[in-house]
């Protein structure tokens, strides 16, 4: 009878202890799959919060006549490391056009990207606000991969692995709310143009983010990066291809040649050019001139392209009789990404660190700037929309926070240099400061070693070893220490933590940090109420 009980019993009792087994480990995983699919850390920050709002934009500025009004060249490199140009010392590529313009120019030899990656990027530089006030911290992507791609992302993000914790912007692209160059400079009577990749926005998916909504009056070029299949292309509102696919040789002197054509055809009027370059964004598609030229690789031949467009865009200036009077930017969208020169600065394109952040910068202006020389007053892309609107006589919008610095009052006044912030973020949080030649970093992203795994946003966070003493309260971090602060004038390359040495520079960083992140929060479009 017993023997018949056990048989009876481990025969329903075994079904049932795999059948419940089998419910755990579906439960576990839809526990795990949802919290791994989960969005990226947005600090508590939702769509509602960067609502657009109805405006006039002549009611917000105030437009001055001025005689002569400088034309604007703005040439922007696409993952140009700031070691990558012979001006800042490197000697594998040959930069003879950049370091020519350099020898004519203002140079800043501290000079930060508005973020450490492109769409970002791009916001700071044409809006003079950390973009982030526009509901922007990723690319934007057409295909997010499949399925088991999604989740392994995620795990890997969670884990502290990749830099990026999920990539999903709040907003869909640029909103007609957010200012942009072009927009106030038409308040001028300026001829606007852009050629080259926009990115702040699929075009093919919604037309509100072309640039004719934008203030452009002329568009060659591609809605995204060139690695960001299908791309399309573009001729002013005309999608003539719906993928480039990987025909990309010649790009770089299409889009030079455009530049060129729309110079010459408004060479009487004041002209706003954008020469937004792919190069050297990889992968890399040099045209037949240029393959295998470069002892810097393939890369290196797409930055010596890059660098002949620009000889060719001065040059074509130069025919109009139009330098004297043209302002020219040159500079890059972030730090190098797998290849490039960071010249020994720490981190790369995706990094709070000087090596994602800290980018070359030409600015030459031969009517203003008559001597060249380099400056290492710290500067940010977002002090260019400020500087272009007082030459045009143009002021800023009355009615949003404009985080921006005018770069010849920058220049001019030594106090300000030393005391304005500039803060860095990652995902939708300020995490880092620059103070004159201190950096403070309160946290970091990484997909480095030695990987932050403290980081608050990093399921691996509360399992940090620890030692602490028998009969003790203390307890130290055997693996890194936060916060980090730096003295760039010393340590460019961010070696040494100078943290514990000074406690009252961290303090007072901290401060800053913290206010600038708590007033964003509450106001994150920045509106002024004026």
């Amino acid at each position: 009878m017993k023997t018949l009980l056990v048989h009876f019993d481990m025969k329903f009792l075994k079904p049932i202890l795999l059948g419940f087994l089998f419910f755990l480990l579906v439960l576990i995983g839809g526990i795990l799959t949802w919290y791994f699919l989960q969005g990226p850390s947005h600090q508590g920050l939702v769509r509602s919060d960067f609502a657009d709002q109805v405006f006039k934009i002549e009611t917000l500025v105030d437009v001055t006549p001025i005689a002569n009004k400088p034309n604007i060249v703005f040439i922007l490199a696409d993952d140009l490391g700031y070691g990558d140009v012979g001006f800042n010392l490197q000697t594998a590529i040959n930069t003879q056009h950049l370091d020519a313009l350099a020898s004519e120019s203002v140079v800043f030899t501290n000079f930060y990207a508005p973020a450490s990656i492109c769409t970002p990027s791009r916001v700071g530089f044409l809006t003079g606000r950390y973009a982030l006030r526009q509901g922007l911290a990723y690319p934007f992507h057409h295909v997010n991969g499949s399925f088991v791609m999604q989740v392994g992302n995620r795990v890997a993000n969670t884990l502290g692995v990749v830099d990026m914790r999920g990539e999903h912007n709040i907003v869909d692209g640029l909103m007609q709310s957010e200012i942009i160059i072009p927009e106030m400079l038409k308040l001028a009577n300026y001829k606007t143009g852009v050629v080259g990749k926009w990115h702040l926005g699929t075009i093919s998916q919604d037309e509100q983010f072309h640039p004719f909504n934008h203030g452009f009056d002329y568009f060659v070029g591609l809605e995204a990066s060139n690695d960001d299949w299908p791309v399309a292309f573009y001729e002013n509102d005309r999608k003539m291809l719906d993928d480039i696919g990987l025909d990309q040789t010649h790009y770089t002197q299409l889009f030079t040649d455009s530049a060129k054509s729309f110079m010459t055809q408004h060479k009487d009027e004041p002209f706003f050019l954008y020469v937004a370059h792919k190069d050297p964004h990889q992968p890399f598609f040099p045209s037949p001139k240029f393959r295998g030229k470069s002892k810097g690789g393939s890369y290196g031949d797409a930055v010596e392209e890059f660098d002949h467009s620009v000889g060719q865009i001065l040059k074509h200036l130069d025919s109009l009789g139009l330098s004297e009077n043209t302002i020219v930017v040159v500079t890059s969208d972030n730090g190098p990404w797998f290849e490039g020169n960071p010249c020994g600065l720490r981190g790369r394109k995706g990094q709070l660190f000087e090596g994602g952040y800290r980018v070359p910068f030409i600015l030459r202006y031969p009517k203003k700037l008559k001597t060249a020389y380099k400056t290492d007053v710290p500067a940010m892309g977002i002090d260019l929309f400020p500087t272009l609107m007082a030459e045009a006589g143009i002021s800023l919008p009355k009615d949003r926070i404009i985080d921006g610095h005018n770069l010849f009052d920058i220049l001019a006044d030594t106090n300000l240099a030393a005391s304005r912030p500039l803060f860095f973020f990652h995902d939708y949080a300020f995490e880092a400061v620059r103070i004159g030649d201190w950096k403070f970093l309160e946290t970091n992203y990484s997909y480095l070693w030695p990987l932050p795994l403290e980081h608050p946003n990093y399921a691996t966070k509360g399992f940090v070893p620890e030692y602490s003493p028998a009969n003790s309260d203390t307890s130290i971090n055997r693996l890194d220490n936060w916060p980090k602060l730096y003295n760039l004038s010393e340590s460019p390359s961010e070696s040494y933590n100078l943290a514990t040495r000074n406690g009252q520079k961290v303090k007072e960083m901290q401060r800053v940090l913290v206010d600038f992140r708590t007033e964003f929060l509450r106001n994150p479009r920045g509106w002024t109420g004026n």
